[in-house]
């Protein structure tokens, strides 16, 4: 048995054909996105690889990145990238032996910090046992279970009121919904999105990001749906595909159109859209404990929790005197640590 570590760049055939072969890895762990996140974040990524007699049993990405502290490293970065080990076969041992390596590679490259975030679909009981963290940060991960039948009906049962009145109501104001990745669409995504964050005083992504996203990724690694009443358009919704799993990652509403629930359609009908490809789950991402109004946003959507973790391991206690504005700003996209943990 050997582990190696490789730059994302020098990813393999057979990194990428064992990747894909893990049900239940996501579009986050994947070499393009990894990539592209690396670009965007000004970071770098890499791959810890575990081969036995020559094959590859296990993996672990992850991602550096430098700022005036010291290094940070994440598995994975940017918002609600989950990352971890990823087996095709759960094997306690091997597990244990990657997470301790990460954390000996981060020590070594001289981190202030560096977490490992779990992933919904997996337990947690090999990082609680052997992460040997100082710090741990909860999520809720909220998972819809997608239906096997095409039928909407078998898609509808699975909601709670009021998303189905939602979406009727957007069928009587007369909204279209499309799937376009054209740059026209991806403007108005961006646009929307940076008014939607101004509104409630929230932090945009960046314009680079969504420009990118075509440069990185192939076309059947993302799509974004349109919801238009006659030509103008009015909410949109980004999605990644990857394996079994569709990512729900940037939504968009136009703020005089909120009232014709066209967003609930446009999220309807990309969810019928992943059950006629053959997805099994549809990821909401993480909700904070304390986003008591977003989980039961999310909830109404059919979904169930599944808890995940940030376990951190702090190796300079000066990054928890830094100020919050100063790792926002040196470390974007990073986690470099829970900001309770801070002493200033």
């Amino acid at each position: 048995m050997s582990i190696e570590i490789i730059a994302n760049e020098h990813a393999d055939d057979a990194l990428q054909i064992f990747l894909k072969r893990c049900d239940r890895s996501f579009v986050y762990a994947t070499p393009a996105f990894m990539a592209m996140i690396a670009a965007h974040l000004r970071g770098r990524a890499y791959w810890l690889v575990m081969r036995r007699s020559g094959g590859v049993v296990g993996l672990l990405p992850f991602m550096v990145k430098e700022g005036a502290l010291g290094a940070v490293y994440n598995s994975l970065a940017y918002y609600g990238s989950n990352g971890g080990v990823i087996q095709l076969t759960y094997d306690k041992d091997d597990k244990r032996q990657l997470i301790e390596y990460f954390y000996e590679a981060a020590e070594k490259g001289g981190a202030v910090t560096a977490t490992l975030i779990s992933n919904p679909l997996e337990e947690c009981v090999t990082y609680e046992q052997f992460s040997k963290y100082d710090l741990r940060d909860e999520r809720i991960g909220q998972i819809t279970c997608l239906p096997d039948s095409e039928s909407g009906d078998s898609l509808m049962k699975l909601f709670d009121d009021p998303r189905p009145r939602n979406i009727r109501k957007a069928l009587r104001e007369g909204v279209i919904v499309t799937a376009e990745t054209d740059k026209g669409v991806v403007d108005f995504l961006y646009d929307t999105h940076r008014k939607n964050m101004a509104a409630i005083g929230g932090l945009p992504k960046r314009e680079s990001f969504f420009r990118d996203i075509s440069c990185y990724m192939a076309n059947d690694q993302w799509q974004i749906y349109v919801g238009r009443i006659g030509p103008q358009a009015v909410a949109a919704l980004l999605v990644f595909y990857n394996n079994q799993t569709v990512e729900y990652f940037t939504p968009v509403i136009v703020e005089e159109y909120r009232g014709t629930q066209a967003l609930a359609l446009v999220v309807y009908e990309a969810m019928l859209d992943a059950v006629s490809k053959g997805f099994k789950y549809w990821n909401w991402g993480g909700t904070w404990l304390s986003q008591g109004g977003v989980y039961d946003f999310k909830k109404k959507w059919g979904t169930t929790d599944h808890p995940y973790y940030y376990y951190t391991r702090v190796f300079d206690p000066k990054v928890r005197k830094a100020p919050r504005e100063q790792l926002l700003s040196e470390y974007e996209g990073f986690f470099v640590l829970p900001f309770s943990a801070l002493e200033v």
